[in-house]
């Protein structure tokens, strides 16, 4: 495996670094700045530079896309497909069909862009509800479809189904979209019998997440205890809402990474995941049902994919705080039977989750676009 990226502090060690980019600064206040980062977004010449100097010395079978836009952009396609190597790209958002990528702007789910109607992205500012950033984003989309980019990519993977589904109803050949999803090795992670007498939440602190959602539903359980994990542009709102209401019992734990995570959501009575958008596949999910934690989650994206209602977890209406609170003391009432939703969970990630089979399933993917 060739890596192919941008330069990082954080990057670990390689060989190739000689051929990653150079990192866009997309907050640095500069007029210049932000006019290159601009120009990275709608077409890299350094990155094509880099990729092609790659090719020049090495010879790979497949060029497989993660997340990759707005750093290298899609301009690294055409020496690739020159070459004859086949693209895959792993839809881990849905900016193939989405401006914003997260079909989620001004506090709602939007799919005012199907049918390429993506000029709608700079009429209701979608990019960070900034004219210039959403009118970036627009050109960007018309002309990566101009230029034939997305069109280009021999074999896109959906890690849930509803992002297979999405892509196919926004115009994408069914033959072109393969559903593989995440996968959680569960050798390092014991199944946990802990149970501390907390519900948790972790993740991301943005809107599209619905944490208010959960703090409404926790003022309707007041006996019950909650822990919200994690950090981001809408901590200090929600410590600010859960001041306002005097919710004593609810408590922000902060960033939280490696252990430290891993023991919260080991000691957990369960977890909640509380999205209010298009959730693709989500880690918080799998790993939670690792570690035999039953999982309530909002029916809306992936999610539903992931949890067997009433037995492994609940499924709770989107954006509804009453429904979850009702689900919440459902599951806490359960008691000693949450271990045996919790051990379901557990069965289920490490035969349908795993990595040999995720592995298995991938080569077959790559083998097949080789043909």
């Amino acid at each position: 495996v060739i890596p192919f990226s941008m330069h990082s502090k954080e990057n670990l060690s390689s060989e190739y670094s000689q051929y990653f980019v150079n990192e866009v600064d997309y907050n640095n206040p500069g007029v210049f700045a932000k006019l290159k980062a601009a120009g990275t977004v709608l077409y890299s010449i350094e990155a094509k530079e880099k990729i092609t100097s790659l090719l020049q010395n090495h010879k790979p079978d497949i060029a497989h896309f993660h997340i990759f836009q707005h750093q290298i952009s899609p301009s690294v396609f055409a020496p690739l497909q020159q070459k004859k190597i086949p693209l895959i790209l792993t839809l881990h958002d849905l900016k193939p069909i989405c401006p914003n990528y997260k079909m989620f702007t001004n506090g709602h789910v939007c799919e005012q862009c199907k049918g390429r109607k993506f000029y709608k992205c700079f009429v209701n500012t979608c990019n960070k509800v900034s004219k210039v950033k959403s009118l970036i984003s627009t050109i960007e989309m018309y002309l990566h479809y101009m230029l034939g980019y997305y069109q280009s990519v021999d074999r896109y993977i959906a890690v849930s189904q509803f992002y297979q589904r999405k892509m196919i109803e926004f115009g994408f050949p069914e033959d072109k979209i393969s559903y593989l999803p995440n996968y959680i090795d569960t050798s390092s992670i014991p199944l946990s019998t802990k149970d501390d007498g907390y519900v948790l939440y972790f993740g991301r602190l943005s809107e599209e997440k619905g944490v208010e959602t959960l703090i409404k539903a926790a003022q309707l359980c007041k006996e019950i205890k909650f822990k919200i994990a994690g950090t981001g542009p809408e901590e200090q709102s929600l410590q600010a809402m859960v001041e306002r209401n005097n919710t004593g019992n609810i408590e922000f734990t902060g960033f939280k990474t490696g252990n430290d995570l891993n023991e919260l959501i080991a000691r957990s009575s369960f977890t909640v995941i509380t999205s209010k958008w298009y959730e693709n596949c989500p880690m918080s999910v799998l790993e939670s049902l690792a570690y035999g934690k039953p999982v309530i989650g909002a029916n809306i994206g992936g999610i539903p994919e992931l949890i067997v209602d009433g037995n492994d977890g609940y499924i709770y209406s989107p954006d509804d705080h009453e429904d979850l609170a009702q689900k919440i003391k459902t599951l806490w009432d359960k008691g000693s039977d949450r271990l045996d939703m919790g051990s379901r969970g557990r069965k289920k990630v490490e035969d349908k989750f795993n990595p040999e089979l995720h592995y298995q399933q991938l080569i077959k993917i790559y083998n097949e676009v080789q043909k």
